[in-house]
């Protein structure tokens, strides 16, 4: 038989666990960032007459120093819709390289006939920006909520150089928008 001492330390010793464990913080469950990739294409087209070739070379050269940090970088596309557009995407192709662009980011595109007659030389630079949600400022007392690192993991993604990179690792899973 339990003497009324025993009972009633037992039943201090319930309420001082369950004093302990109701004040115990509940975190969060964490969920990540909303991340949308978006493609921003840098464009020059060309009209070339056999009178301004050079001047289109120039054209090109200025369009290439302008845009240098995402020439080194970032996916280029060389599209020739005709002979002399060809030419110059070849002589494009040479200029790229002795730069330092890696030969794996310059793609060679052949345009298609109709758009023969509206230019003859193409060249896209293909840079993926990232849009990400907008942060909640964070409480004092409000620790452990699901916004905690929202700004770690926004700062995280914009610093990548590359970030369809990242996409394509999960290209083949359930979630991934086709």
């Amino acid at each position: 038989m339990i003497s009324f001492s025993q009972l009633k330390q037992r039943f201090l010793l319930c309420v001082l666990a369950l004093t302990v464990t109701a004040c115990a913080e509940h975190v969060a469950e964490r969920r990540g960032t909303q991340v949308d990739v978006v493609p921003v294409i840098y464009s020059l087209s060309l009209k070339i007459a056999p009178e301004q070739k050079d001047s289109a070379e120039k054209e090109l050269d200025l369009f290439l120093q302008e845009n240098n940090s995402i020439v080194l970088t970032q996916n280029i596309e060389l599209i020739w819709y005709t002979e002399v557009g060809e030419n110059l995407a070849n002589n494009t192709h040479k200029k790229l390289l002795k730069k330092g662009v890696s030969d794996k980011n310059i793609k060679f595109i052949q345009g298609g006939r109709t758009d023969a007659n509206r230019f003859d030389y193409e060249i896209n630079l293909i840079v993926y920006k990232v849009l990400l949600e907008v942060c909640q400022n964070p409480k004092v007392t409000h620790y452990g909520r699901p916004g905690d690192g929202c700004y770690t993991e926004n700062a995280r993604w914009q610093s990548m150089v590359n970030p369809e990179n990242m996409l394509n690792q999960s290209m083949n899973a359930e979630y991934t928008n086709r």
